[in-house]
């Protein structure tokens, strides 16, 4: 039956021109599975894994079987492993490619369809994941598409929290909260005028028992049950907790796995097809009802289309039209904001597009994407604009306070941290990679000399007067005459700043240049209460659904970073994009 489920892959041997070792890649569950295939008297001898990124444990008996019974059999055409579909796909593909002689499928547009489907969803990040588990739990036949060669999206680098109000968790912890206190804190914290109040109030209510269904359903482990305030505002009561009990980055790969092995089951059960490396390149619309959507010059219609494209944080023209001049973007390459576009064909009116947090210090070395940073509280450093005006407190400014001063604060958003030869100390760093990225070595002082070399994006110059007109910012001499003034009293007069008060009096002078770098987009398509987008008119967009990061986490949580929030949207509206979507396509099917 998997092999009517999945797509065939036979392997003709005449292919091959001759005997030798081949390899070719295969997309997996959690990324490409590359082997190299042994083809001895025309016959296939040997099939090593040489590399993948699959769960030990959950991938060995694919790893393993599927190998040993392609060897056996001769072809690729072999049985998928039970609990292990995908895994075993990649692996099929793998052989395949290699003795076709290419080194991956690539972007596919001939795939066939295993069934009609009810629900056709763009993306398998975590929203789309979630939104295909719960339809295939409530009978759905469901076709899951996604551009890059893995699922997961970008939960494959996220840390592992979420919230909700009133899960069996927090009750667990003797926390009493209600949807009602959580709509409260949005209120509180994002501010009532800014959110979408319908939908913050659906969320409210619905993310508590969502995070309930990953515990019993989808079996999300939940590591040692910790539930806290968050990363971000703090909320009252407590009210995030996290799979594997992780917060830092990689701790959402409990979600990816959990929801990975319900997603093989519903392949297993004919109620799930998954097709990576397939680019959705836009919606079929039909008057004001979306039927569909296109692959290249394909089309595949279906009763309900759930888009769960993740956010924009990755296309820099998105950015750029709605929120920064200069600023680069920590996000996979694959947050492109085609689910924005789509909308924007549908006419769906759009709420919250100026509110993107942000992150500070980002030397932007490798262009758009971010790479390097400058640790913005380096002892004794200020910060200024592009013009030499100081900003704020450097040394209490919090998550908050920096991500406006990069995003509002400074003109074109570019902020010089400034510091002498005196505080620099190569003992602590200066610089620092990527967020998630291991620490850099020898401190990030290598990076710093080269950046000097240069003289772009660390200027270096003997005396303030000569920095200022290297940088070209004509009011830095006199703030530092008073800055340096401040330091002699022991007081900073222009921002109360008390701590490393160090007066720049001796040089050389170092200016790193420095933008935003972002994490998540916050605003997004209009929508109501069922997930449905909406026009300007309050018509609804019939037959698409949103759900995760496109949604806006401003349009639930008002103008704030709340922790858990992102998993929050991809879970609560997954299940209410797929109870939904699937009630319309029933529906329609009786009509």
């Amino acid at each position: 039956m998997l092999l009517a489920i999945v797509l065939a892959l036979s392997v003709s041997l005449a292919a091959v021109a001759a005997d030798g070792v081949f390899k070719g890649q295969g997309a997996g569950m959690m990324g490409p599975i590359e082997v190299e295939v042994t083809v001895e008297g025309g016959a296939i001898a040997k099939v090593e894994v040489l590399s993948h990124s699959e769960t030990p444990g959950i991938s060995d008996p694919a790893l393993s079987g599927v190998v040993d019974a392609i060897v056996k059999a001769n072809s690729a055409e072999v049985d998928s492993v039970a609990g292990a579909t995908m895994t075993s796909k990649g692996i099929k593909e793998a052989v395949a490619n290699a003795l076709k002689g290419t080194g991956d499928e690539g972007a596919q547009e001939g795939f066939k369809l295993a069934f009609e489907p009810d629900i056709v969803i763009v993306g398998a990040g975590m929203g789309g994941m979630v939104t295909a588990v719960k339809a295939a739990e409530l009978g759905a036949h469901v076709l899951l598409l996604e551009q890059s060669p893995r699922m997961g999206g970008s939960a494959l680098f996220a840390g592992g929290s979420i919230s909700g109000a009133g899960y069996n968790i927090q009750k667990e912890a003797g926390i009493e909260d209600s949807p009602e206190q959580f709509y409260a804190d949005f209120v509180r914290l994002g501010g009532e005028e800014n959110m979408n109040q319908e939908i913050a109030q659906v969320h409210a209510h619905r993310s508590g028992p969502a995070i309930d269904w990953l515990e019993s359903y989808v079996k999300v482990d939940f590591g040692d049950r910790h539930v806290d305030s968050g990363s971000y505002e703090k909320m009252y009561p407590n009210r995030v907790t996290y799979a594997l009990g992780m917060s830092p980055s990689g701790g959402a790969k409990g979600f990816l796995e959990a929801l990975g092995k319900k997603i093989d089951q519903g392949i297993a059960d004919g109620l799930i097809q998954v097709e990576v490396n397939t680019l959705v390149t836009d919606i079929i619309l039909e008057g004001d009802t979306v039927k569909g959507v296109k692959i290249g010059d394909r089309e595949i219609t279906a009763p309900s289309t759930v888009i769960a494209t993740g956010g924009y944080g990755y296309n820099e023209s998105w950015i750029k039209e709605y929120n920064y001049t200069n600023v680069t973007s920590s996000n996979p390459n694959t947050a492109i904001g085609s689910g924005y576009d789509f909308a924007r064909t549908a006419g769906a009116a759009f709420d919250n597009m100026d509110f993107m947090a942000c992150y500070g210090g980002s030397v932007p070395v490798s262009g758009f994407a971010h790479s390097l940073s400058a640790v913005t509280g380096y002892p004794g450093c200020i910060w200024v604009d592009k013009h030499g005006n100081r900003m704020v407190d450097e040394v209490t400014a919090d998550s908050k306070v920096k991500s406006d001063t990069w995003s509002a604060k400074a003109e074109d958003n570019i902020v010089y941290i400034l510091v002498s030869e005196g505080m620099l100390n190569r003992e602590v760093p200066l610089f620092r990679g990527a967020m998630g990225a291991p620490p850099l070595a020898n401190n990030g002082w290598d990076q710093f000399d080269e950046l000097v070399k240069e003289g772009k994006y660390v200027i270096k110059a003997d005396t303030i007067a000569e920095l200022a007109e290297k940088i070209g910012a004509d009011k830095l001499p006199a703030t530092i005459e008073k800055y340096n003034a401040d330091a002699a009293a022991g007081a900073d007069s222009a921002f109360g700043r008390k701590d490393n008060l160090v007066a720049f009096n001796e040089g050389p002078f170092y200016a790193i240049y420095t933008v935003p770098f972002v994490l998540m987009s916050s605003g997004g398509p209009r929508i109501n209460g069922n997930g449905e987008m909406l026009r300007e008119d309050g018509t609804v967009v019939k037959g698409a659904y949103l759900v995760g990061e496109i949604i806006g986490s401003a349009n639930v949580g008002g103008k704030t970073t709340i922790g858990g929030i992102g998993h929050g949207l991809v879970t609560t509206w997954g299940i209410i994009a797929a109870e939904n979507g699937y009630a319309r396509a029933q529906e329609l099917g009786k009509k």
